[in-house]
């Protein structure tokens, strides 16, 4: 598997990702029960932002039946500029393998590095993994009055609980620090 920024080549990829979503996978990461993705959203997915937005992917090498692993994102909130919101889609058939959180360390390297010092999530309230990932990660969890949650993950190593999940994010982080100094 390759961990990599989404180019705006993978515009195919993407579309065909979120096709094969499952209607509780879609719903839960859209808040819709639509299937496929709407094109404006691609477009908006796929294109360089210049440190407004970037996306990482895992793709499975040389396998052109599998359109990728997952995906995470972060677009930086213009009123708070060192703020993200981030989003995660993973493939059905390879969630609850540690996928989001490669992801997860993917994201949060980038946009450390151009200034982001806190992300920002909106998850539905029967999404219990997604809650139950945040808060083993210290996420601190805001009702919203629309209905679900507003999860704030501070980007601080130092403020990560001693939990599996927020140990597997710092050996994920350590990983990737370590591959960047040496390439």
């Amino acid at each position: 598997m390759i961990l990599r920024p989404l180019l705006p080549d993978d515009r195919e990829r993407i579309i065909e990702a979120f096709r094969r979503l499952s209607p509780e996978s879609t719903y839960f990461r859209f808040w819709t029960s639509f299937r496929g993705a709407n094109p404006t959203f691609i477009d908006r997915l796929c294109a360089e932002d210049q440190g407004l937005h970037a996306s990482w992917i895992i793709v499975v090498e040389n396998n052109d039946d599998v359109p990728g692993v997952g995906g995470g994102s972060f677009w930086r909130m213009g009123e708070h500029a060192d703020t993200a919101e981030v989003s995660f889609t993973v493939a059905d058939e390879f969630q609850g393998q540690g996928a989001g959180t490669i992801l997860l360390a993917a994201i949060w390297e980038h946009a450390y590095s151009i200034g982001i010092r806190k992300f920002v999530a909106q998850v539905l309230d029967e999404n219990h993994v997604m809650l139950t990932w945040w808060s083993s990660l210290g996420a601190e969890h805001v009702r919203q009055p629309h209905g679900g949650w507003e999860l704030t993950l501070m980007l601080d190593e130092a403020l990560l609980p001693d939990t599996s999940a927020a140990n597997s994010l710092r050996q994920r982080l350590a990983f990737l620090r370590a591959a960047s100094s040496d390439g």
